[in-house]
């Protein structure tokens, strides 16, 4: 069944698995009803997680227009995706830990700045990308355009000295350079219609047994 049918019988469960008196009726009255014992705690937390996937897979398959089934299973990395896609769409600002470093190409234009930044410098980063997608139970569901960002980023000193090299004699345009985030962090991202500035704050993942991106 699609996400939003899994939730509905879901919430049956959850009100099952809750425990109380119950009484069985027809048109004619009552005509039964006993005690259902509450379920252990690893049941309830175990039903807490899997309706927070199926509503992130409900909210990001209304989001790109794609309804399909549950698949049979699910990947750690594509429980991941999925989640920042759901915080995305939301409009929040979120840490990709698939993001470690981003590849640009220069355009050829000098500047002090760009200098400072092909040295080693860190400075505040601002990469639209034209189309972010996730890869989800052999399907690509595409989010839109998204601002790639950081606060702190320089150039790796491999690929940064080598562009510097290139700009000052002339030959920049069209050289590639690797930039990575200060401090082993990575890079930050926003859905673009909902973008307010770099300055927004990530949120948590909050994503049980998964260590928060940084």
């Amino acid at each position: 069944m699609e996400p939003a049918a899994a939730l509905r019988v879901l919430r049956i469960h959850r009100l099952i698995a809750a425990g109380g008196a119950f009484e069985v009726r027809t048109s004619q009255g009552a005509v039964g009803g006993g005690e259902v014992p509450p379920s252990p705690e690893a049941v309830h937390r175990e039903a807490a997680q899997l309706q927070l996937y199926l509503e992130d897979l409900e909210v990001v398959q209304r989001h790109c227009e794609q309804y399909f089934a549950l698949p049979d299973e699910c990947t750690p990395e594509e429980r991941i995706f999925l989640r920042i896609a759901r915080l995305l769409v939301d409009g929040h600002c979120v840490v990709s830990p698939f993001l470690p470093r981003a590849r640009i190409t220069l355009n050829g234009r000098d500047s002090p700045v760009v200098r400072a930044l092909l040295s080693g410098e860190p400075h505040p980063v601002r990469l639209p990308c034209g189309g972010f997608t996730v890869p989800f139970a052999g399907r690509r569901l595409e989010l839109g355009p998204v601002l790639v960002f950081h606060p702190r980023a320089a150039a790796e000193p491999d690929s940064g000295g080598k562009a510097l090299a290139a700009l000052g004699a002339g030959r920049g345009d069209g050289a590639e350079v690797s930039i990575r985030p200060a401090d082993g962090q990575r890079f930050r991202l926003l859905l673009q219609p909902s973008v307010t500035g770099p300055e927004a704050s990530p949120v948590p993942l909050e994503l049980p047994g998964f260590p928060e991106p940084r």
